[in-house]
């Protein structure tokens, strides 16, 4: 297992933005999983866990300890009937297009979504008013000491965007679904159909993050956002999107500080015109495994 030193951030998140790691790592399967942990604790360092790096900010200082990338790793995908065993580190398009051959239903509404397996579990990712939760049946995790449990679907507490494990010290590894027959082609149809609608309003080639607020109960942050006049307002290299409001873009040499000044900006004005308060669906590095 290879531990890079002060390796950069940003050529490891889809916002292209992040200073250095301290160290940083790429485990392959459990077994170095584990081995990285327990170099963390020898060396009483703080831990990061990232996947594709696409719904996160890194900081412009990096991070101080060990960050564990699982994207290009853990990403074995093993079916059975309607049991789908996925490593964390499972790319989310690799996945619905295994399915899809597979003649397997349900996750099609995850097209577009870049991000692992293991992060969808993670925060219960959605879109289209579903989420992968009720596909869950369990996830394999580790301990920081690199002890293995099982939590079944009841043990996790899915809500919006939200799961038990974000704020417990659990790390996915693989991920154990259930999902429904279908036939290829209809399961296919969906998916480019999906595809096509995320065309239509995101802004897909330049450097994002995926949505930054997740929507209050009952409305939609992009819609306040654009009516509170943010399309187009810059910090820095740091743009809201011209085409949806609740997506903040890298022009080019964006750094952290202008991302969250913007956000902190947009949630500001967004409570003193409508008293919205708008939540971030954006995870900011700062929070680590000790």
């Amino acid at each position: 297992m290879k531990i890079l030193r002060k390796e950069p951030l940003k050529k490891h998140t889809s916002f292209r933005i992040g200073g250095p790691a301290e160290y940083f790592c790429v485990p392959k399967n459990v077994d170095e999983l584990r081995e990285c942990l327990l170099f963390a604790g020898k060396n009483h360092l703080p831990v990061a866990i990232i996947g594709t790096g696409t719904n996160l900010l890194a900081l412009d200082k990096g991070f101080s300890g060990l960050v564990i990338k699982l994207a290009g790793g853990l990403n074995r995908i093993k079916v059975r009937g309607r049991i789908v065993h996925a490593g964390a580190g499972a790319a989310l398009p690799k996945l619905l297009a295994s399915l899809s051959r597979r003649g397997l239903a349900g996750l099609e509404f995850l097209a577009g979504i870049p991000g692992t397996v293991g992060g969808a579990a993670v925060m219960n990712a959605g879109a289209w008013s579903k989420e992968i939760g009720p596909y869950i049946e369990r996830i394999k995790v580790l301990d920081k000491d690199g002890n293995v449990k099982v939590l079944e679907n009841k043990d996790l507490d899915f809500s919006y965007r939200g799961s038990a494990l974000q704020a417990s010290h659990f790390i996915a590894a693989e991920v154990v679904l259930k999902l429904r027959k279908g036939k290829p082609g209809p399961i296919r149809k969906k998916i480019t159909g999906f595809l096509e609608k995320r065309k239509i309003n995101q802004p897909l080639g330049i450097p994002n993050a995926g949505s930054v607020f997740k929507n209050p109960k009952g409305k939609f942050a992009g819609k306040l956002l654009e009516e509170a006049g943010f399309k187009g307002m810059r910090s820095g290299d740091a743009q809201v999107s011209t085409r949806h409001a609740n997506f903040i873009v890298n022009l080019g040499e964006a750094k952290a500080r202008d991302v969250i000044k913007l956000m902190t900006r947009m949630q500001n004005t967004v409570w003193r015109k409508f008293k919205v308060k708008l939540e971030p669906e954006l995870k900011i590095m700062v929070q680590s495994i000790k």
